[in-house]
């Protein structure tokens, strides 16, 4: 049986991928590009974050032309003559305007401004823009996961197929061969010609079957192809040993996204708090005011404006915003802990169901090979007594059928085996080898 089936563990085209190239080719895939493009939109925003920490430097040049002079207006007493009785002098208010600047105004700023204290908001955002970025790296490995997990179920149902059109084929032979065994016994007179019609109405049959399953096989390798994004035009043989699993719930990928999502949640209550401290700020800058472009004219007044400040702020009364803010985040955290509970528990079930229906198909491969073994033998018992006409053509096709069916029975059960083997040491947080 071992040589007799031999033909699963040859390509049959040269170009055949067998499974460890197929996972190889997964960095090809568009789904799996997209990822690494969103670990690097990631790392920008951690440098935009750490961008804060370093405070600004500003550059400001203004030119305006004002329509009026300004003007300083004021009112002052003048005398005006000495009161003959007294002697004294007589004064009069009198209005006058003393121009404060010209109207071509030129200003110049070159100014740092650093955040002495923001209630540690920017520490927590540096270390949450960190912690995302993590887990967009952690996405790319889970991306990575989910396209060889599902790599593996399209090579699974291909093999599967094409183990079926094997089978197909052996029978589309047999059936070949009664065919011409009959038209021989109807020459003789030993059979009708209705047994005739019935084995060529079951070859007619099975090439059409042949067609259908190789039209579903095509299909699949076209979605394997788009799915690791390069043409995939036939698969390779798979294996059915048992594997030896030691499940680590804690290393797959998507489980490691979650929590860092609980530490991005953390941060976030980091950030909601802060608003709760004063904002306290410094800023220096140099600064010149002047009547024109150079910066080093001004009738007026001075043109160095250079200052140092400090500014400090604090929000005395938001309206409940900042309580808002910070409830939010709180109860956030809370669902994405329940979230992790939820999905740990999800897990281990699925995987220990997994586990229990791939111990029960090494049973059902024990017993398609003792199936394939009996209905070979009474394929060749009516056979042997079709060609001596003491069967009809029924009990031959009806055989023939059985015999196909062990056989792709077999196989499929062999491919659900191979498809288990990768999902369940990907959802144990093993590698793939």
């Amino acid at each position: 049986m071992k040589i007799k089936y031999a033909w699963i563990f040859i390509p049959l085209l040269l170009n055949a991928q067998n499974f460890k190239q197929i996972t190889q080719d997964i960095v090809n895939s568009l789904k799996y590009k997209q990822a690494q493009k969103q670990i690097l939109l990631f790392k920008q925003k951690l440098k935009t974050q750490k961008a804060l920490n370093y405070g600004s430097l500003s550059a400001q040049y203004d030119y305006a032309r004002l329509f009026n002079t300004p003007i300083m207006k004021m009112s002052v007493m003048e005398p005006i003559g000495v009161n003959p009785q007294t002697g004294a002098l007589i004064y009069t208010p009198v209005n006058s305007q003393v121009p404060l600047a010209d109207k071509d105004r030129f200003v110049g700023v070159l100014k740092y401004s650093y955040p002495l204290f923001s209630g540690f908001a920017i520490s927590n955002s540096i270390k949450k823009a960190k912690l995302e970025l993590i887990k967009q790296k952690l996405n790319l490995q889970n991306v990575k996961r989910l396209l060889i997990l599902n790599s593996a179920k399209f090579y699974a149902e291909i093999y599967a197929l094409k183990a079926k059109i094997y089978a197909l084929n052996k029978a589309k032979e047999a059936l070949l061969d009664a065919k011409q065994k009959a038209e021989a016994l109807y020459k003789e007179g030993l059979i009708n010609k209705a047994q005739i019609a019935e084995i060529n109405a079951k070859y007619y049959e099975t090439a059409a079957l042949i067609k259908q399953t190789k039209s579903e096989k095509y299909s699949l390798l076209n979605m394997l192809s788009t799915l690791v994004n390069k043409k995939i035009t036939d698969v390779d043989s798979i294996t059915s040993k048992r594997c030896d699993f030691k499940p680590n719930f804690n290393n797959r990928p998507d489980v490691k996204m979650i929590v860092k999502t609980l530490l991005i949640a953390k941060s976030d209550i980091k950030i909601a708090e802060s608003k709760y401290y004063p904002q306290i700020g410094f800023e220096v800058a140099l600064k010149k005011e002047a009547q024109r472009w150079t910066l080093d004219k001004n009738d007026y007044e001075n043109t160095d404006k250079s200052y140092a400040a400090i500014s400090i702020r604090y929000d005395i009364f938001d309206g409940g915003k900042r309580e808002g803010l910070l409830q939010s985040a709180k109860i956030a955290k809370q669902l994405e802990t329940l979230f992790y509970r939820d999905y740990i528990k999800q897990i281990k079930t699925e995987y220990y169901n997994d586990l229990n229906k791939l111990k029960a198909l090494y049973y059902r491969l024990k017993a398609a090979r003792e199936e394939i073994k009996a209905r070979s033998s009474y394929y060749e018992l009516i056979k042997a007594k079709f060609n001596e006409g003491l069967a009809d053509s029924s009990d031959l096709n009806d055989a023939i059928a059985k015999l196909a069916t062990a056989r792709a029975k077999k196989e499929a059960i062999k491919a659900e085996i191979f498809f288990l083997n990768v999902k369940l040491k990907l959802d144990g947080g093993e590698s793939v080898k």
